[in-house]
This record gives structure tokens, sequence and C-alpha cells, in this order.
């Protein structure tokens, strides 16, 4: 199983219906589940609404989080080898967009920012897993075959969807099945049809 006590980044997704969510500590359940926490600088920019963007700083300015500036935490060598891979994923995805397209299928109107320097991040300094629900994530992953290097071996960037942390948080006795529940269906309470069908899928797996 993939050591979730490593260096992971959160999305803004997932940062949001943390902060949404009020009957737990949803942002608690993070700290345990996860080893080292990062924000890229563009996934915190994404943060619109003040009340979110200012938690997030303060999880930040008391260390309890990290947060990835590439200007200031990356060597010049090391800011050009980032700026070479945030080019190549930005290519992916517009690839994948236009592909997308192509086959009539739909496609989202945000512009992927956050979720593009993140994987870009994640493959300077070797963490494994975004936290993200953007399901894109995982298909450029994929496509692209993006792996971060370790001491042992290379290995593939994992993405944690929304079903995925509640799983984990539930198997690690971090919350009951009654809490991840109750937060996984928050998320899709505007959606009913597709609540239910979510509903149904983490239940399996919390069986």
């Amino acid at each position: 199983m993939t050591n979730r006590t490593n260096k992971v980044f959160i999305d803004s997704n997932m940062l949001m219906f943390a902060a949404e969510f009020q009957k737990a500590d949803v942002f608690e359940w993070m700290d345990q589940l996860y080893g080292e926490i990062y924000i890229h600088q563009e996934v915190l920019n994404e943060l619109i609404l003040p009340s979110i963007k200012s938690k997030i700083e303060t999880f930040l300015s008391t260390g309890r989080w990290k947060l990835f500036e590439p200007r200031i935490i990356l060597s010049e060598l090391e800011f050009d080898i980032y700026q070479e891979r945030l080019s190549d994923v930005k290519d992916a995805f517009s690839q994948m967009r236009l592909t997308a397209i192509e086959a009539g299928e739909r496609v989202k109107s945000t512009t992927d920012l956050g979720e593009i320097a993140t994987l870009a991040a994640c493959m300077m300094i070797s963490a494994q897993i975004i936290c993200s629900n953007d399901f894109d994530i995982r298909k450029i992953v994929e496509q692209e075959d993006y792996c971060v290097s370790t001491d042992e071996a290379d290995l593939p960037i994992i993405q944690d969807s929304a079903e995925d942390f509640c799983f984990y948080c539930y198997k690690n006795e971090i919350a009951s099945r009654k809490d991840v529940r109750k937060f996984f269906g928050h998320i899709f309470r505007e959606t009913p049809g597709v609540r239910k069908q979510k509903m149904e899928q983490l239940d399996k797996r919390l069986q």
C-alpha cells in the first residue's frame, strides 16, 4: 500500500469541501492521514472565499502545512527544470481537452492551473500523492505515465479522490463510517441522483 505519511499535495476542491463541512474537522482528518501536507501557490490563489483562504494561510504561517512557492524554494537550476515540467503538463492538459472536444465530450470551463502546477511540483519534490476530486489528474497521470523518483524506484503519482480520502480515513480509524459518509454525502448534496450513485460506491468500500 502507498505510504500516506510522506509528502502530499492537497487541491483546492478538497480544501473547499473540508471547509464547508461543519459536522467534523476534516482538516484534522487530513493531518492524521497524511504526513507532510503541501499547498501549491496556484492552489492558494484559487481559493476565492476569504474565510477559507484565511484558514489555509493560518495553517501555512504556523508551519502546520507547507506552501510550495517555486521561485522561493527552488534553486535557479531546479526552477528551470520545474518550468519545463510545467510546460509539459500544460501541453498534456491542452491535448486532452482538444481530444475531448473533437470527440464531442463536455469539457470543464476552468483553467486547471492549480492541478497543472501541482503535478509539476510533485515531480520536483517527489510527492507521490495529490488529494483532489478532479479526475482529469488521474487521466493525465495514466496517459503520460507521470512518476516521482525515490531512493528505491520511480513510483507513479497517485490521486486520492474524495472517495479514496473517506475510505482511508475510515480504514485508518481516523473517522467513523458514519462521519465519512456524512462528509462524502455533503459533497454531492446538490445533485441527488449523483449522490445516490456515489454513496453506493463508497459503501461498497466501507463494508
